[in-house]
C-alpha cells in the first residue's frame, strides 16, 4: 500500500510490488528516488522534496527511531552552509535503531539517513511522524560523546556547540528551565550510559549560569559568560570586519563647513535628515522654523524637540574637538549626547542602556548584559584608527550594532560620526532620505548571515560624504535647493536616485516637497499615461 506526505510517495515494499506506481514513474510523472520511495515530478528539486520529507523516511527505514547528536538540536536535517552562506544538501540524519546492533546507512538524493544502535523513547522524548524527537536533556548529553566525521559530519557537536545550546536554552527557558533539564539528565543518563558525560554537562551549566567555576571551551560562549564586562563576539566579528576594510579607504575631504553660517545651513540639513530617516518627519520648511525660529510643532512636542536637539549637537561641533581618550570616557559621552537628544522623552529613559534585547527586522542587537564590554572592546578598536573617515563611520556602526538604548540610537550614532569627522578636519556626512535604502542595506550586508561585508556600507558613506562636501553656503535657500537638486527629499526611489549637486537645477516645491522640476515632469507624465490607460479600459468594456 502506498502512502503520500506531500509531494513524497513511501510504499509497503519495493517497486515490484506497485505496478501503478511504475508505470507513472516510466511516464514522467513521478520520480524513483529509492526502494519504494518516489517523489512527484512536479517542477521542485526532488532534494528539497526528499529532504522535506525526512521523518516519514526516517520512520519507513527506523520505526520509532529517536533523532540523536546535531540532528536532534536542529529537529530537522542538518545540511552545511556553502561559500555563499546558504544551506546545501544533502541534509544529514542522525538517529537511534531499535531493531538490531548494527549502525545502518541510506543514501538518497537530498538526505543522508545513519542510524545506530541505542535506547528507545526515554522521559521527555516526544512522538513525531513515527519517530521521536529527544528532550532537551537527552540532546545535550548525547551531543556530549565522542564522534568522529566519516565521509561527512560528525554525529555530534561536541562540547562546544552543546555550550551553545544551553546557552540559547539559558535565554529561552530562563534559569528554572535548566534547572529541570539537569534534574532530567540525571536520571536518564544511566539508560544512555552517560554518566560521564552527566558531569560535564553539570560543569556547562553551572558556568554558564555562573553559580559553578568551570572553563569553556567555545571562545564565543566564554566571552559572552565572562565574569568583568562580557562582550558579543559575533558584533566584535562585525566590526573586525569593518575596521578591515576602512583600513583600504582614505578619503581626504577637507571640512567645507567651517564658517558659522555655513556650518549652522549644514547642521540644520543633517538633524533634518537624520530625524527623518528614524520617522521623526516634518516637511522641510516646517522643520526650519521649528529650529530657527522656535515655532511650536502643531500637536508633536517631542518630535520637535528631537529635532532642535539634534540640530544643537552637530551645531556645536567645530574642528579640533577632543576626543575621548579611554572606553569609560567614550560610554559617558554617548550616554550624555543620547540624553540630550532625548530629553523630551523620559519614557525612553534617555541616557540608559537597555534592559531588554531589542532588535530590527531579523537583527537582534547587542543583548543589554553584553553592552557595555562591546562598547569597550569596539573603543579598544576605534582607539587604534586614526583616518577621521575611518574613524567617524567606525564609532558610528559600533553605536549601531550594540544598540546601546531604548531609542535614538540612529542619531546617536550618526552625531559621533560628525564629532569623529568635524574634529579631525573632514568633511561630515549627510545621508539624505532618497539615499535611506542604500544607507540601510549597507547595515543589513555587515549583519547578514555568513562572513560580514563592510564595503556596501563604506561605498555608501563615502558617496554621502562627497555629496555633503560639495555643498557649503551661508544661505539656507541656497543649501535647501542644492540638495534638492540631488533628489534628497524624495522617497520616490523607484523613479529618483540620489545625484550630484548643480546650481542650475530648476527647483519646484510640490505639497512642501522640493525637488527637479524634471522629475515633477515625469512624475505627471506617468500620472497622465495611467488616465490615458484607465481611460482605454473603460471604452474597451462599455463596447467602444
Amino acid at each position: 500500500m502506498a502512502t503520500t506526505h506531500g509531494d513524497l510517495i513511501l510504499t509497503g515494499g519495493g517497486p515490484q510490488r506497485d505496478r501503478s506506481l511504475q508505470r507513472q514513474a516510466s511516464a514522467g510523472k513521478i520520480r524513483r528516488v529509492g526502494d519504494g520511495i518516489y517523489a512527484l515530478a512536479n517542477g521542485r528539486p526532488v532534494e528539497e522534496i526528499v529532504c522535506g520529507g525526512w521523518a516519514p523516511i526516517l520512520a519507513r527505514y527506523a520505526p520509532g527511531a529517536v533523532l540523536m547528536g546535531r540532528t536532534a538540536l536542529q529537529r530537522n536535517p542538518w545540511r552545511e552552509r556553502g561559500p555563499d552562506g546558504r544551506v546545501v544538501f544533502p541534509g544529514w540524519v542522525f538517529a537511534t535503531d531499535l531493531s538490531g546492533k548494527d549502525r545502518k546507512r541510506l543514501s538518497l538524493p537530498g538526505l543522508e539517513i545513519r542510524t545506530f544502535p541505542g535506547p528507545g523513547p526515554l522521559e521527555g522524548d516526544m512522538s513525531f511522524l513515527g519517530v521521536h524527537l529527544p528532550s532537551d536533556a537527552r540532546t545535550l548529553l548525547e551531543n556530549l560523546k565522542a564522534s568522529r566525521a566519516r565521509s561527512g559530519p560528525s554525529r555530534t557537536v561536541g562540547r562546544e556547540g552543546v555550550e551553545r545550546e544551553v546557552e540559547r536554552l539559558l535565554k529561552t527557558a530562563r534559569e528554572e528551565g535548566l534547572r529541570e533539564i539537569r534534574q532530567r539528565a540525571e536520571r536518564i543518563a544511566g539508560p544512555l550510559g552517560a554518566e560521564q558525560e552527566l558531569q560535564v554537562l553539570f560543569d556547562i551549566i553551572g558556568a554558564v549560569v555562573g553559580t559553578r567555576k568551570a572553563d569553556l571551551s567555545a571562545k564565543d560562549v566564554a566571552a559572552r559568560r565572562r565574569p568583568d564586562d562580557p562582550y558579543d563576539p559575533e558584533c566584535m566579528e562585525r566590526l573586525k570586519a569593518l575596521a578591515t576594510t576602512l583600513g583600504r579607504v582614505t578619503p581626504n575631504l577637507p571640512d567645507p563647513h567651517v564658517d558659522s553660517g555655513v556650518r549652522d545651513c549644514t547642521s540644520f540639513v543633517e538633524a533634518y535628515f537624520t530625524n527623518y530617516i528614524e520617522g521623526t518627519r516634518f516637511l522641510v520648511d516646517k522643520a526650519r522654523r521649528i529650529v530657527f525660529e522656535h515655532e511650536p510643532a502643531d500637536g508633536r512636542p517631542q518630535d520637535g524637540r528631537d529635532v532642535t536637539q539634534t540640530f544643537a549637537q552637530v551645531a556645536s561641533i567645530v574642528p579640533g574637538e577632543g576626543r575621548a581618550s579611554s572606553a569609560d570616557e567614550f560610554v559617558a559621552e554617548i550616554r550624555e549626547r543620547n540624553a540630550r537628544l532625548l530629553d523630551a522623552r523620559p519614557d525612553k529613559k534617555p541616557g540608559e542602556f537597555k534592559e531588554d534585547a531589542n532588535s530590527a527586522g531579523n537583527t537582534v542587537f547587542v543583548l543589554p548584559d553584553l553592552v557595555r564590554g562591546t562598547l569597550r572592546e569596539g573603543f579598544a578598536m576605534l582607539r587604534d584608527l586614526q583616518a577621521p573617515f575611518a574613524r567617524g563611520l567606525f564609532a558610528h556602526t559600533l553605536i549601531v550594532l550594540v544598540h546601546p538604548f531604548n531609542d535614538g540610537n540612529g542619531r546617536t550614532a550618526r552625531i559621533m560620526m560628525t564629532k569623529e569627522l568635524v574634529g579631525g578636519g573632514q568633511s561630515r556626512i549627510v545621508v539624505p532620505t532618497i539615499y535611506r535604502s542604500d544607507y540601510i542595506g549597507g547595515l543589513r550586508a555587515l549583519t547578514a548571515p555568513g562572513t560580514p561585508q563592510a564595503a556596501p556600507l563604506v561605498r555608501a558613506m563615502l558617496r554621502c560624504q562627497s555629496v555633503t562636501a560639495r555643498i557649503a553656503s551661508a544661505n539656507l535657500d541656497e543649501t535647501l535647493r542644492l540638495w534638492a537638486s540631488t533628489h534628497a527629499f524624495l522617497e520616490d526611489e523607484k523613479n529618483a536616485r540620489f545625484s550630484e549637486p548643480s546650481p542650475d537645477v530648476d527647483i519646484v516645491w510640490r505639497r512642501g516637497i522640493p525637488a527637479p522640476s524634471s522629475y515633477w515632469a515625469d512624475v505627471d507624465l506617468a500620472a497622465q499615461l495611467q488616465d490615458d490607460a484607465s481611460d482605454l479600459v473603460s471604452l474597451e468594456r462599455n463596447g467602444f
